[in-house]
């Protein structure tokens, strides 16, 4: 996904939100963001990161939470 596709979902999704904490939040970090607080990441990690996603969305990798990885755990020990 380019820079211009990201801004444009989430100029969509932020006209559509109306929880007032959730862009409070979002105005949080763009402010933080903007005053020289960027967040240090590579363009090679961007391409990682972007490229994890487009597998997420093309159901070629699955994820589950955090309870259920530690559940499966668990009764793969048992077993």
């Amino acid at each position: 996904m380019s820079a211009i596709d990201l801004r444009t979902e989430i100029v969509q999704l932020l006209q559509s939100e109306r929880n007032e904490s959730v862009l409070a939040t979002i105005r949080s970090l763009l402010k933080r963001d903007s005053q020289g607080q960027d967040f240090d990441i590579t363009d090679d990690e961007l391409a990682e990161l972007e490229e994890i996603d487009r597998r997420r969305k093309a159901g070629l990798d699955t994820y589950v939470s955090l309870d259920d990885a530690m559940r499966m755990i668990r009764e793969g020990r048992r077993a």
